[in-house]
């Protein structure tokens, strides 16, 4: 009788998680649907010199989104099925929850070209490991965020200057159950980054992080970064929807060079006018851990979800 109510609580407390959870994301999906879209007329342009304007919080985006970086800013949702992994006593079974973006907060450009220029952006994002197998246990969360310089000219090219920030922690309830103890994760970089697309379809880009403050003995200053992405926003049922496959290779010296592959693949919702693209497909991992303290951890997987990047 008494292992019978055990289960019922834990089979209760396992409910009242899953509800949680997508209480929660219900109502973060609500906020960001009810956040108005800016225009690029709206606010308005001030001059700032000699044929340049100025605009805060301009609508879209300078340089472009790496749909396969398991780090960048977005707002996600992720059921992933690990076939291998070095995590010790985690679950095959995991949701990898993102909520975050980025924010344009500052563009100046030539008065005839909005669509070029220089614009300041800030970014930030929380992603979170939940063990499916361990009654939704938090296995580890990250927070990211930084601040970067971004340039397009008239040429398809694209620059990205700034800083990026990781601090990394391990989950309560996975700590408790399994005794793992914080590393301290932290790893805050200068990033320079190149994009170039190639015609109205297909893009590349590279780029580097150089780290300046790091606080375990095992970290290493250089990240390299490179990716591929084809999209096509308006192939499918007339201008309805679109697809697109996307490739990122990521390699730290911390890991000796070990190559991370994430590759996606999926539909799109196009939005005109919008800073904000709409995603569903699936993603193969092969690479250490998008956790931070668990990043001398290998693993594989298979993830289906939904991607909106701000």
């Amino acid at each position: 009788m008494a292992f019978w109510k055990k289960a019922v609580f834990r089979e209760c407390r396992w409910e009242r998680r899953v509800r949680a959870v997508f209480a929660w994301m219900i109502v973060v999906g609500i906020c960001l649907l009810a956040l108005p879209e800016a225009s690029p007329a709206s606010p308005p342009a001030f001059s700032v010199g000699s044929g340049w304007k100025g605009r805060f919080v301009p609508a879209g985006r300078l340089y472009p989104v790496y749909p396969a970086d398991p780090l960048g800013p977005t707002v996600a949702l992720n059921a992933v099925r690990y076939s291998d992994s070095d995590i010790a006593e985690a679950g095959d079974k995991r949701y990898v929850f993102r909520i975050g973006g980025r924010l344009g907060l500052l563009r100046v450009f030539p008065a005839d070209h909005p669509e070029h220029g220089l614009q300041l952006n800030l970014h930030g994002t929380f992603l979170g490991m939940f063990d499916r197998s361990h009654s939704l246990d938090n296995i580890g969360w990250d927070g990211l965020y930084g601040i970067d310089l971004t340039w397009r000219g008239s040429s398809p090219l694209a620059v990205k200057f700034g800083i990026n920030h990781d601090s990394s922690h391990v989950g309560d309830e996975y700590a408790e159950r399994t005794g793992r103890k914080r590393i301290e994760y932290t790893r805050q970089e200068w990033i320079l980054g190149l994009a170039r697309s190639f015609g109205e379809h297909l893009r590349t880009y590279a780029e580097t992080g150089w780290a300046f403050d790091l606080r375990s003995d095992w970290q290493e200053k250089w990240r390299l970064q490179a990716g591929l992405e084809f999209r096509d926003e308006d192939g499918l049922w007339g201008d309805w929807l679109g697809y697109y496959a996307a490739a990122d290779l990521t390699s730290f010296e911390e890991s000796d060079w070990e190559p991370d592959v994430t590759v996606q693949a999926g539909l799109l919702v196009p939005v005109a006018e919008s800073r904000r693209n709409y995603r569903i497909g699936l993603e193969y991992r092969d690479g250490r851990s998008v956790i931070g303290e668990f990043a001398k951890c290998e693993e594989s997987y298979w993830a289906w979800g939904i991607w909106i990047d701000l």
